[in-house]
């Protein structure tokens, strides 16, 4: 959910800050006021399209930021993207007038496409020219799996893609190797029995090599450790001896004047590490022996590792992988273990497909469409590749009027239609577990008013429960019924035009209601009929 808003030099808006909160927040304006370039800042935050045409002119950057708290999934998207993944998120974006563009994530350089596939998980726009929940094919079994109670099966159909994925991979990469590599061995099991009895482990070679060059300088290994020894402690006039005959002369010195008592104690500090020093060389000379059978053994033993890397052109770490991936039948496991998840889930989606589309159309009604048909049309796909989304794709189809076919939305449906069929698919996916995205509705009530504008507001403010709602609304009956009001306003600052956002309370939040009742002039009762309205919009 967002938390806060900044954008600066972003068309006519030069600084704003906006602090926001869950429930429903409307922002009104007269036109051209700024209030479709919030949802531009907003759009630029999911991810979408920018343009230096959004710069301000005369300015050096657009700056974009947006604070929002986070739920599970955008923390394992972050992740996932090697982003820091806390429990809210700042986003940011930068164009230049030359075209240049950046994002960051947590102050984190990020890519535009990192940014979409976060941002879709932010913030969802619904408006005239935003369709994107209504023609992506992702997005429809999304909904209907939340409305289907099918999460459970939707995780484990994607789990089980990417363990096929995985297990079809390995088996790539074994058909590869052997083509590339000319291993030409009799049979799979063959392969797999020869690594396994090598049992190759990558940290048993370094050991090994460094071992072998131990017991190779055995002789050198125990005069250098005897020699140092006895330089150290054991002959006589050693460091050991002359060190202590120093440590006692500064104890004399330090008993006679304190301040020499820090040499004292630096003399005695040394003689510690000498000692340290001589057990050192003492285990160096006297762990180490000769062993010619030990050697052999090694050298065996390296030998027939070394014949395995030669023999496959890879290290012992791939050969250690490579015998799991050589078994044909995991990627058989990983297709039937699909096959059974994707199948589960698409039995719970095929008995929730008509159910969610009659709570559709039944929530069309309320908004003015009583005579809407709406149906989400499933369509049987391939089980030949492992698509976490499972087998079938999905689409909304639409006929606004009577005695017309159902189309896709996209090629039917009018900029207010499109509208009100958004809210109706939210209102019914309402609730979706886990969701905490922000959602935006730019204009829903385009061609309505009224009693239908009431349902309206009313179906926007249950949608916000527990959540946040965006509107961007002409209509007083939605704005009456928001948790809190912010108003888009333009003026004139060393002459050049500039719009700013305010949040309305009390007496000024009454005054914009009756002003979008009555007009520019407001009549005593727009302002009586305005407080009506917010009074029933408290109840």
């Amino acid at each position: 959910m967002l938390r806060r808003l900044t954008v600066k030099n972003l068309a006519i808006v030069e600084d704003l800050e906006m602090e926001l909160e869950d429930g429903l927040t409307v922002i009104t304006g007269e036109t051209g006021a700024g209030k479709s370039i919030l949802v531009d800042a907003l759009s630029l935050l999911a991810g979408g399209r920018g343009s230096v045409e959004l710069v301000r002119e005369g300015t050096a950057r657009l700056l974009v930021a947006g604070e929002f708290a986070v739920d599970a999934a955008v923390r394992r998207l972050l992740s996932e993207a090697g982003l820091p993944d806390g429990e809210t998120v700042l986003v940011k974006r930068e164009f230049s007038p030359d075209g240049k563009g950046r994002v960051f994530v947590e102050d984190e350089p990020a890519s535009v496409r990192t940014l979409a596939k976060i941002g879709e998980r932010l913030v969802t726009i619904h408006g005239q020219s935003s369709e994107r929940e209504l023609v992506d094919a992702e997005a429809p079994l999304e909904l209907l799996d939340a409305f289907s109670r099918a999460e459970k099966e939707r995780l484990g159909t994607a789990d089980a893609a990417r363990a096929w994925s995985e297990a079809r991979a390995a088996l790539a990469a074994l058909e590869a190797s052997r083509r590339d590599r000319g291993a030409r061995l009799e049979t799979i099991e063959f392969q797999i029995r020869e690594i396994a009895e090598a049992a190759p482990d990558p940290k048993e070679e370094e050991e090994l090599l460094r071992e072998r060059e131990r017991l190779l300088h055995a002789d050198r290994i125990r005069r250098a450790g005897e020699t140092a020894l006895a330089a150290l402690s054991e002959d006589e006039g050693s460091a050991a001896d002359r060190l202590g005959e120093a440590a006692r002369a500064f104890a004399e010195l330090a008993a006679i004047d304190a301040t020499e008592r820090i040499h004292f104690e630096e003399a005695e500090d040394i003689k510690r590490r000498i000692a340290d020093l001589a057990a050192a060389a003492r285990d160096a000379a006297g762990q180490i022996e000769g062993d010619p059978d030990r050697l052999t053994g090694i050298e065996s033993r390296l030998e027939k590792l070394s014949r395995l890397k030669r023999k496959y052109g890879i290290s012992l770490a791939e050969i250690a992988a490579l015998a799991e991936g050589l078994k044909q039948k995991e990627e058989r496991a990983g297709r039937a273990a699909y096959r059974q998840a994707a199948q589960t889930l698409s039995a719970k989606r095929r008995a929730g497909a008509p159910r969610f589309s009659a709570a559709v159309e039944k929530e069309l009604q309320a908004l003015a469409m009583e005579k809407a048909r709406f149906r989400l049309a499933l369509e049987p796909g391939k089980d030949e590749e492992p698509r976490p989304s499972g087998l079938e794709t999905a689409s909304f189809l639409f006929a606004p009027n009577p005695g017309e076919p159902e189309k896709p939305v996209e090629k039917i449906a009018s900029g207010g239609e499109l509208s009100r069929l958004q809210l109706a698919i939210q209102s019914v996916a309402a609730g979706r577990p886990g969701s905490r995205r922000t959602l935006v509705f730019d204009e829903v009530d385009s061609g309505i008013g009224g009693r239908t504008a009431e349902v309206v507001g009313r179906k926007l403010r249950a949608l916000s429960a527990g959540g946040q709602v965006l509107c961007v609304t002409h209509v007083p009956q939605i704005a009456a019924l928001a948790d809190r009001h912010f108003l888009a306003e333009k003026g004139e600052v060393r002459g050049r035009t500039v719009a700013v956002v305010k949040r309305l309370e009390g007496q000024e939040r009454v005054a914009e209601i009756a002003r979008m009742l009555a007009g520019e002039k407001v009549p005593e009762t727009a302002m009586k009929h305005a407080r009506t309205l917010l009074a029933a919009g408290k109840a």
